[in-house]
């Protein structure tokens, strides 16, 4: 059977390993299996070690058609703690997670999609595996699932396939070479023996030997291969003593080997024949979780590297080892197998401490310089070294005399953890490493500072504005100071500004990041940018919306032309991203909405291209209103989905409030589905308190007036609308004061005249000439023209609408500018026919 990726469909999306070989004697089980997933969604491979369970489980998803989401292998053979399924099927599919549920992340993600998962090697942690796979056929109906295991999953629905050995000649009948060749076993062992000796050819006396070499290793496929692979060095004769040598000293001369007995015995034949260095490295290397280049077996074999490149070769050219690519980059592998084999023979050689120790130092090193460098590190090589830290880890923590090495492993793995936005992970393993300081002469180091600050960071994003967010970031801060590390004091300062902007104690918040600024500037200008644009969040929430506009403007003038590579994010998103979208929120407000939506929507390019979740993140979540601002409702819908999909897949709890009111608003807009869109603003407004962030809350609350005015809920709507201005004034949120004041005064209340109408409009154009809203004068002017054109106030209307008409320095076709251009025609028409109806004099 020849395999391979499917070609035709260039949007064919899979991590699978390219097949470089031909699969040998499972045709027929891979076609049953195949067969059987058009109506089973859950569908086991069983067998033995070395059976070739990979083999044809990757085979069938080679066949696979009309998954549009994808194919995906999730190999479970390098995790040793079960409660990281989840994060292990999420790193396959590309899904990065925030938050503290990845599982639950994993079937939100899955839902909607129609994907086939692979899920390799899941004997030893076979019931967490069940337990995942039970959620996701739960809830993603689209989802069919692949698993090879020793044994089923034992879940309702699972069609459980047993493979079983090739096939060998029986032992009783003489076969010639051509009816030898009907056996699988044979056909593999022919197939092997000429990768490795192309002359190798097959007469009818040597089809007798491969017959009785196939029965010696009971059909198992691996075992099969690495004796094929030795044909050239014993020939056949040679290969069938040397193998009935090893069986009898192995098995005091019993016959009838179990299955794994077999391999066991293969696996030791073959290890005693490689030379001294060789069997030194194959148990080296078993200490890594997965792949491995040649410069990491090197560090962890203690070898130089020429020495260990020559080594590899060897073992790869006797199939103890495969390969990925070429050159010093290729990434070397064990079978699972062989790495359980060569993990016994290292615990009883009695190296298995000197190896794990000097595989997670240079992990540590390894992870320390990628931290400085971190260009030196492609997305494949992240993937691969979490696996290893994640081993290295749970190796240290299984030894109390090396807290101190998980402790550096935990740091230098922070900024693993923040790369591949495992923020959930992260915080678990900080909380851990905080308890080691605190029994250590640690406390109040670097160390301290360092997991302190990113566990500020991840509980930010997976909990939200809580206090045990401020308690991390203030005891970093404390520690930056105490040891004059200005670097750390600049991380500290933008971390703090940013939680005291987002809890809506703006005042604050603009004083820590004029601190921040004032320290910059004297010792890191290149971090001047972040502080600054965290700045003038906090000047357009307070209403100083020219200063922001400036500032903005002028970093935007000097911003990199191309969008920052996710690894190089100094403070965890592109601030490229972050200036273009807060600058978009300056200009509308200002009177600028043309370029407003330009420029949010070339910060959405701009985080996609960055490829950054938590960038993507911010764009969307700045883009949102300055869209429904606009009117520019289709356009918002489809930003609020694509925002609402990224809360949903990485759990990214700090936006989730955004997703809804903004979900809620648009619904709330058609008198139909009013109902609906009032409630989904309320618990938008709910979620805003749960978590402690009061940021735009204000403006929600006024949004829900309106709502409920239009609705006729008007004392509901009343005392929103009071509520909104109440926290606006108390937070000094300026930036929505005129529009708040303008909901105010639509909402029919007893003895709210048109009067007092008119009062709260001029009130609202007054607080908007005082902060430069032109966006929201025009929209209070627009409804106070409309009120005097109906009490034949006309010239007054027309001249208050012309003064904001003439203030927006673009024809940008918001829905506010229409109704006003077609306000000011009516207006201008009226004028003129009254004009034309007097009577010459």
């Amino acid at each position: 059977m020849e395999t391979g990726l499917p070609s035709a469909n260039s949007n064919f999306r899979t991590n699978l390993p390219a097949t470089m070989v031909r699969v040998v004697g499972r045709d027929a089980i891979i076609d049953l299996i195949h067969e059987a997933m058009a109506d089973k969604r859950l569908v086991s491979i069983v067998g033995a070690g070395g059976i070739g369970k990979t083999t044809v489980a990757i085979a069938v998803a080679e066949k696979a058609q009309g998954y549009t989401d994808g194919v995906w292998l999730v190999d479970f053979a390098t995790l040793r703690d079960g409660s990281l399924v989840p994060h292990a099927i999420n790193a396959a599919v590309g899904l990065a997670v925030h938050s503290g549920d990845a599982l639950a992340a994993t079937c939100r993600y899955l839902r909607s999609r129609k994907a086939l998962l692979v899920f390799d090697n899941c004997e030893h942690i076979v019931s967490d595996v069940a337990e995942c796979t039970a959620r996701i056929m739960e809830e993603a109906h689209g989802v069919r699932i692949v698993a090879t295991s020793r044994e089923p999953l034992r879940l309702a629905g699972e069609h459980v396939h047993r493979l079983t050995a090739l096939e060998t000649p029986s032992d009783d009948t003489e076969v010639s070479a051509a009816e030898a060749l009907n056996f699988s076993a044979v056909q593999l062992f022919i197939e092997r023996a000429r990768d490795r000796l192309e002359t190798f050819s097959l007469s009818d006396g040597e089809a007798q030997v491969i017959a009785a070499i196939c029965r010696r290793l009971d059909g198992i496929a691996l075992a099969i291969e690495l004796a094929a692979m030795r044909v050239d060095a014993f020939g056949l004769k040679g290969l069938l003593r040397q193998l009935d040598d090893r069986f009898r000293i192995l098995t005091g001369g019993r016959v009838g080997l179990e299955r794994h007995r077999t391999l066991a015995a293969t696996l030791d034949w073959s290890y005693t024949l490689l030379l001294v260095d060789e069997a030194s490295m194959m148990r080296a290397v078993s200490g890594f979780a997965g792949g491995f280049t040649a410069a990491d077996a090197s560090a962890v074999a203690n070898l130089s590297f020429a020495e260990t490149a020559d080594v590899l070769t060897e073992l790869v050219a006797k199939s103890l080892l495969s390969i990925d690519g070429n050159g010093p980059n290729s990434v070397y592998r064990l079978l699972d197998t062989t790495r359980e084999y060569c993990t016994g023979k290292l615990v009883s050689n009695g190296e298995d401490a000197d190896v794990h120790g000097r595989h997670a130092n240079h992990l540590c090193e390894l992870l320390e310089r990628a931290s400085l460098q971190p260009s030196c590190c492609s997305t494949a090589d992240l993937n691969r070294y979490i696996d290893d830290l994640r081993k290295a880890i749970a190796w240290a923590r299984g030894h109390p005399a090396l807290t101190r090495l998980e402790l550096r492993l935990i740091t230098a793995g922070v900024w693993l953890w923040n790369q591949l936005s495992l923020t959930d992970e992260s915080r678990v393993h900080i909380m851990r490493a905080l308890e080691i300081v605190a029994e250590t002469d640690m406390s109040g180091t670097h160390v301290e500072l360092t997991l302190q600050l990113n566990l500020a960071g991840a509980v930010l994003y997976t909990r939200g504005v809580v206090p045990e967010a401020r308690k991390a970031m203030h005891r970093a801060l404390e520690i930056a100071k105490a040891g004059g590390d200005a670097d750390a004091q600049l991380r500290c300062l933008r971390v703090v500004g940013t939680y005291e902007l987002f809890s809506g104690d703006y005042d604050a918040g603009k004083a820590t990041l004029e601190t921040f600024l004032s320290l910059a500037s004297r010792l890191y200008p290149e971090a001047l940018p972040e502080g600054e644009t965290h700045l003038a969040a906090g000047e357009i929430w307070t209403g100083h919306l020219l200063t922001a506009r400036a500032r903005l403007e002028r970093l935007y003038r000097n911003m990199a032309p191309e969008p920052q590579d996710g690894q190089s994010l100094k403070f965890l998103y592109d601030n490229s991203v972050n200036t273009m979208v807060v600058l978009a929120h300056a200009q509308w407000l200002t009177g600028s909405p043309g370029q407003a939506v330009a420029n949010v929507l070339k910060g959405v390019e701009l985080a996609r291209q960055a490829d950054h979740e938590l960038s993507m993140s911010i764009a969307l979540a700045w883009a949102c209103p300055v869209l429904f601002w606009s009117g520019l409702n289709v356009e918002c819908a489809r930003h609020v989905e694509m925002l609402d999909e990224l809360v949903e897949r990485h759990g990214i709890l700090t936006w989730r409030p955004t997703t809804t009111f903004f979900r809620g608003a648009l619904i709330a807009l058609e008198a139909s589905s009013r109902s609906e869109g009032i409630e989904m603003i309320q618990t938008a407004v709910d979620q805003c308190r749960e978590i402690g962030q009061t940021s735009r809350l204000p403006y929600f609350l006024g949004v829900l007036a309106d709502s409920l005015s239009r609705d006729a809920r008007f004392l509901e709507a009343s005392i929103r609308a009071d509520q909104a201005l109440d926290l606006a004034r108390k937070q000094n949120e300026q930036w929505c004061l005129p529009e708040l004041t303008r909901i105010r005064s639509s909402i029919p209340t007893a003895g709210n005249t048109k009067a007092d109408r008119e009062a709260l409009l001029r009130a609202s154009i007054a607080q908007s000439d005082g902060i430069g809203a032109k966006s929201w004068k025009l929209r209070s002017s627009l409804e106070l023209a409309g009120m005097l054109e109906m009490q034949n106030r006309s010239e007054e209307a027309r001249q208050a609408l012309e003064v904001a008409l003439a203030e927006i320095g673009e024809r940008f076709a918001t829905r506010d500018l229409l109704a006003a251009i077609d306000l000011l025609s009516r207006l201008q028409y009226t004028k003129d026919e009254a004009a034309t109806s007097k009577p010459n004099k």
